[in-house]
């Protein structure tokens, strides 16, 4: 039976590095994977997968017995140091400056000990869990390609969604207020929903060419209405007219998607007189500059 685990790199399990013990054995033994014992997955190469109880218990084990054992290590060395430290009494002061050079060598000794008990721990951990590290990367690997095929079925049916709007009645669109302009919000109800609070009336089961009918009324009412595509449309749109090109030419995809759709050429934004220059200088007195993207009005374009 498989199980949740939780790992991540046993330098984040054992942070210090004990006894500045470094070399390329310990520092490779480091770098592998372990069970993160809080069970929490969030550290900076930790994650979660799925294991067989049995290997998940024994990767459990080994972490529990190589955190336990270097936390003794520090503990014994910080306290051996600590003898090597003058007491604050000044007859203990006196005693201890006549045993230094006896406690430095007890020290040494039990140093020399010690390095070789942190050595054998994670040796022990190398030897009993090892098999984690490549656990994880397989588990990274097949949830990568999940996830790659997963994109492509999607993606797939976006660009599907598309080509039956080549003629389908399949498109929706609403008229709506947006950032003080008119606005014509047209979405592909198979890859986009409306929101409640859109606002407008939405009508759906149009062809992209009454669609773009709707366009040049309201254009012919007010030519500075906006228009836009919700934000998975746009991009299913972009990806068709990529594949249906062969490439992906520099511009506004969504735009060129819409002119093979419907024969005719929008421009999404059209501004005002003087509104964009208005625009920049409320940038300038925000301190953001006039090439500053702090806000622009691509919200569901």
């Amino acid at each position: 039976m498989d199980v949740d685990l939780c790992y991540q790199k046993l330098w984040e399990a054992i942070r210090t590095v004990v006894l500045n013990l470094r070399d390329d054995e310990i520092e490779e033994i480091r770098e592998l994977y372990c069970v993160d014992l809080d069970n929490r997955g969030t550290g900076f190469r930790a994650g979660r997968l799925k294991a067989p109880a049995q290997d998940a218990d024994r990767w459990r084990a080994a972490t529990q017995t190589v955190v336990a054992a270097i936390r003794s290590v520090q503990e014994r060395d910080w306290e051996a140091r600590g003898r090597l430290s003058p007491p604050y009494q000044i007859w203990e002061g006196l005693r201890w400056r006549l045993r230094r050079g006896r406690l430095q060598r007890e020290y040494d000794a039990q140093r020399v000990a010690l390095e070789d008990e942190v050595r054998a721990a994670y040796r022990a951990y190398r030897d009993a869990a090892a098999d984690l590290t490549d656990h994880v990367a397989a588990w990274r690997e097949r949830q990568a390609r999940e996830q790659q095929e997963r994109e492509a079925r999607r993606r797939a049916e976006r660009v599907a969604a598309v080509q039956e709007g080549v003629d389908g009645a399949v498109w929706a669109y609403l008229l709506r207020d947006y950032a003080g302009h008119g606005q014509v919000l047209i979405w592909l109800p198979a890859v986009d929903h409306a929101d409640e609070d859109e606002g407008g009336d939405a009508r759906h089961g149009l062809t992209a060419r009454e669609v773009q009918q709707v366009i040049e009324q309201e254009r012919a009412r007010d030519q500075y209405v906006w228009i836009g595509w919700k934000e998975t449309t746009g991009e299913a749109m972009a990806e068709w007219h990529t594949d249906r090109a062969g490439e992906r030419a520099p511009g506004d995809a969504r735009v060129r998607a819409w002119t093979a759709l419907t024969g005719a050429v929008v421009e999404p934004i059209v501004w005002r007189p003087g509104e964009l220059e208005k625009l920049r200088a409320s940038w300038n007195n925000r301190g953001y500059g006039p090439s500053s993207n702090y806000w622009s009005p691509s919200g569901s374009f």
